[in-house]
């Protein structure tokens, strides 16, 4: 078997690829919307309803791992096939949904709210940029959740659920000591203030070098794991 069985394998899974983030993103949109026509005013309503959407990613990434990487691996596909495989695949729906959700943005800008002043897809600063730059943007914001979730589901299937505690007690121990740190030395106003000189698309470039890493550690994870 090849990577394009590996694809093949994950395209089966229909609904774990397409339909449910079809769902959740169809369900928020449509409850926000029905809450926007409850509130009946003039203002602008905007919502937050969109990053469900980004939350199922992760999710998703830490599923594939325990739904798919022993069957794959008990039907003969190598570690490094599943991995490619999976990867190519994470890459492909992220590039539809950030395509999708970018389409969206420009139509709901277009027609001022839906007609209804409703903003679900499209919000200042966010998407300040180009239809380009904004692509690659969702882009490398979704290939940043897969990634990190695809990371979180290969340590645990090679260290198993005391690893994850470690896992979990270290995160929470070294996010506890940088948060100390920050306060300690007064630095948050600086931290704040570089963030708004930032655009929204130049913050997601930030984000290259921890796609690097979690896909590099993940290959690395899934290479020794058992299934």
């Amino acid at each position: 078997m090849n990577i394009q069985s590996v694809v093949n394998i994950h395209r089966k899974d229909r609904w774990s690829w397409i339909y449910i983030p079809a769902l959740i993103l169809s369900l928020s949109y449509f409850v926000n919307l029905l809450v926007s026509l409850l509130i009946n005013n003039d203002e602008k309503f905007y919502t937050g309803g969109v990053t469900s959407i980004f939350v199922y990613v992760l999710v998703l990434g830490i599923m594939v791992v325990a739904q798919s990487f022993p069957f794959a691996v008990g039907m003969s596909v190598t570690r490094k096939d599943y991995y490619y495989g999976t990867a190519f695949m994470g890459l492909a729906v992220n590039f539809i949904i950030a395509a999708l959700m970018c389409i969206f943005a420009y139509l709901e800008n277009m027609s001022n709210g839906w007609g209804e002043r409703f903003h679900f897809f499209h919000f200042p600063y966010l998407n300040d940029g180009t239809f380009f730059e904004q692509l690659i943007m969702y882009m490398i914001q979704l290939t940043f959740l897969f990634f990190l979730g695809f990371l979180i589901g290969s340590f645990a299937r090679r260290f198993g659920g005391k690893g994850m505690l470690l896992l979990s007690l270290g995160a929470f121990l070294i996010v506890s000591i940088v948060v100390f740190l920050f306060h300690q030395f007064h630095v948050w106003s600086d931290i704040f203030q570089w963030f708004n000189s930032q655009t929204a698309a130049g913050l997601s470039y930030w984000l290259l070098p921890f796609i690097l890493f979690n896909m590099a550690v993940s290959y690395i994870l899934l290479r020794k794991a058992s299934i």
